[in-house]
């Protein structure tokens, strides 16, 4: 009995097993972009060879098979989705022009804010005038005030696709989410008609307030449904070949699972899945190990990722912005910089000093020290170059580094700054420790949150090899690296571990003092909307169901709360929200945030429904293998000192100076920090500055 979890990142596919008895098993291969499923076949081969089980019966005794893609995220990013129409109500058709005016700035770096002449506006994600706007409308209450003509709806819909070659076409009508009977009505008539076509509607996708947020999320959603609903569909029928016998579930940004099918329904959500399935990963081991507060930091080759856990649950998000066109879904707050092992460190003309990133190496052609073309100095050529990064033992020695490479990309960039090759390795890697630093503060501090009481999760292939640096920066002194060599493979893991999740939300107006009634009726009505999506989603299983009530002061469009109901709901229910707002409220913004003259209003409901997953815990099994030996590594700082290397999970603790090699990551261990590894959880502790 396995559970497997895939994770396709921009440099490296990862794959977890987890068996019945927690035995915990790793493997990665590079990410092939044009053929997604070949990287995916291979680091399954990988991790069969490490299992020691052919792949055949490696995945016919697999129960429960997860997958994180980046096929949607690249669909927008590179702009290779399908052909989408709109269809809109007659008057409403340009909303994604307009962008709420703020489309040049939505999602930009304040750098990027501030390039006046470099602001501009995203590129379309619909074909120029594929734009339909229908007669029809409901008002605000969802009352139809002009009832819509579906026969004819359908054949300027067919004239449309025509006309432009769509392959898909978004609905998003005027106060869909108030009354849906339009969109499903035009839904159901052109799947009849048509039913090649991928339908998108917002009624289902988004629906919340927020004319242009929800026409995003629908267009997105039929911008990458076809090439995920391709994609997924193919997968399958390859992993079916190659032994698999139970469904295909694919990670959700919500830190959830679905299966293929419904998730192709709703393939908006399979954006950002990555770093999704890595803060379930870490919110799963953090309830196991006892930490209610965690800043889980996932750094890879192309970007550094963080998420909070708070009180044994990843902090959500209702807001997402992808390539500034932004939309509203309920997805786990994972923020992400350009901050990652093959991050392109250069000579910055303007300043005379050194920049790090945006810019990425990504894995083709790579950091210069992959031997794969590249030939600029990244984050991963410093790591070589400092010595952090021993050539030889890269991926369990499978993929030597080119230490000679490396040192020439950094040599050229240290004579453009005039410092010696080792001080400007050691300030790409301050550079790039110090913009991490600055993404957790935000993180954190934005909440009402001290980062210092938080234990700090460092994975991903790069993540334990630095943590040492930022997370000094940010005064924590508690490192953990979870699952020892499985840190690098965190993501995958949380794919496998995480359960299958479906949210629904109701858009409701309720204004304190909240009518008790017909609040409990609207918690009741959501609650057994979200156990319909379920089932209707082919997922069977104990169910679990949690509701929020998304709270403000009134008018208040920002620092709104979600503040969970107690179930089942009843007179009481209001009076009790309330008062959590009112105590949530003064704990985040201080006591004299509060409005003593604006009313307090619930406008949604959110339900959360589940299945738990339910695998067995894995540890850091300690693997230690030689005895240390040592090595020369330049300390930013410090210089060259003398440092023990240790190879495998360490039984007992390692003090600093010091590197622990495991197959797919290195632990760094300053001087005055420790190692402790004898409990099964690798704790990296940090001195006191």
């Amino acid at each position: 009995m396995y559970s497997i979890g895939v994770d396709i990142g921009g440099t490296f596919t990862d794959c977890v097993l987890v068996d019945g008895d927690g035995r915990h098993v790793t493997s990665k291969a590079l990410s092939t972009k044009a053929d997604p499923a070949a990287g995916v076949l291979e680091a399954l081969g990988l991790l069969a060879e490490a299992a020691g089980i052919p792949l055949h019966d490696l995945l016919a005794g697999t129960t429960r098979f997860g997958h994180g893609t980046t096929i949607g995220t690249n669909a927008v990013l590179e702009r290779t989705g399908a052909r989408v129409g709109l269809v809109a109500t007659a008057g409403h058709g340009d909303a994604l022009t307009l962008m709420r005016g703020h489309g040049r700035v939505a999602g930009r770096s304040i750098e990027e804010v501030f390039s006046v002449h470099g602001s501009r506006l995203p590129a379309p994600l619909i074909e120029p005038r594929a734009v339909l706007e229908l007669h029809e409308r409901v008002d605000a209450r969802g009352d139809v005030v002009v009832a819509l003509d579906v026969e004819r709806a359908v054949r300027e819909v067919a004239e449309l696709v025509r006309t432009h070659n769509l392959d898909s076409i978004a609905i998003a009508l005027l106060w869909s989410f108030a009354n849906p009977a339009h969109e499903k009505d035009l839904v159901d008539a052109l799947t009849a008609a048509a039913p090649e076509l991928y339908l998108s509607r917002s009624s289902a996708v988004s629906p919340r307030l927020g004319e242009f947020e929800r026409t995003v999320a629908t267009v997105i959603n039929g911008y990458v449904g076809p090439a995920c609903s391709s994609y997924l569909t193919s997968l399958a029928e390859r992993l079916a070949g190659a032994g698999l016998q139970t469904p295909l579930l694919v990670m959700q940004s919500n830190g959830g699972v679905l299966p293929a099918e419904a998730a192709a329904a709703t393939s908006l959500s399979t954006i950002d899945s990555g770093p999704a399935g890595g803060l379930t990963g870490v919110a799963t081991l953090a309830a196991a190990y006892g930490h209610d507060k965690v800043v889980a930091t996932d750094m890879g080759g192309t970007s550094f990722d963080i998420g909070l856990v708070i009180d044994g649950k990843p902090v959500l998000a209702d807001e997402n912005v992808i390539d500034q066109y932004t939309y509203r879904l309920p997805h786990l707050d994972v923020r992400t910089i350009a901050c990652g092992g093959g991050t392109i460190a250069r000579f910055d003309k303007a300043t005379s000093g050194l920049r790090v990133g945006p810019q990425s190496a990504g894995s083709e052609p790579g950091p210069a020290c992959y031997g794969r073309g590249g030939s600029e100095p990244t984050v991963t050529d410093a790591d070589v170059v400092l010595g952090l990064l021993r050539p030889a033992a890269f991926l369990d020695g499978r993929m030597p580094l080119d230490r000679d490479a490396a040192v020439a990309a950094v040599e050229r960039l240290a004579k453009q700054l005039n410092l010696s090759v080792e001080d400007t390795a050691a300030g790409i890697l301050e550079i790039n420790n110090m913009r991490a630093a600055s993404l957790v503060r935000q993180q954190t501090l934005e909440r009402g949150h001290d980062p210092r009481d938080f234990v700090l999760y460092a994975y991903g292939g790069a993540g334990p090899v630095h943590a040492f640096g930022y997370a000094a920066e940010i005064g924590v002194r508690e490192v953990v690296i979870p699952l020892g060599n499985g840190a690098s493979t965190l993501s995958a893991y949380g794919i496998a571990a995480g359960d299958t999740v479906l949210y629904h939300e109701l858009e409701r107006g309720f204004l304190a003092p909240f009518d008790g009634d017909a609040l409990a009726a609207a918690v009741a009505e959501v609650e057994a909307a979200v156990r319909a999506d379920l089932a209707a989603a082919g997922v069977s299983g104990e169910v679990k169901v949690e509701v929020e009530a998304l709270m403000r002061f009134r008018e208040q469009l920002m620092h709104s709360l979600e503040i969970p109901v107690e179930l089942p709901a009843g007179p009481n229910t209001g009076a009790g929200l309330l008062a959590a707002f009112d105590a949530e409220y003064v704990r985040r913004y201080g006591s004299g945030g509060t409005a003593l003259f604006q009313a307090v209003e619930v406008f949604a409901l959110r339900a959360r429904a589940s299945v738990a997953a339910a695998l067995p815990t894995p540890k850091a099994a300690a693997t230690d293998g030689a005895d240390a030996v040592s090595t020369d590594v330049y300390w930013p700082g410090l210089g060259w000192t003398a440092t023990a290397v240790h190879t495998g999970v360490p039984a007992d603790t390692v003090a600093g100076p010091a590197l622990v090699e495991l197959a797919h990551t290195t632990i760094a261990v300053p001087i005055g920090a420790t190692l402790r590894g004898g409990d099964g959880v690798l704790t990296l502790t940090l001195k006191e500055s």
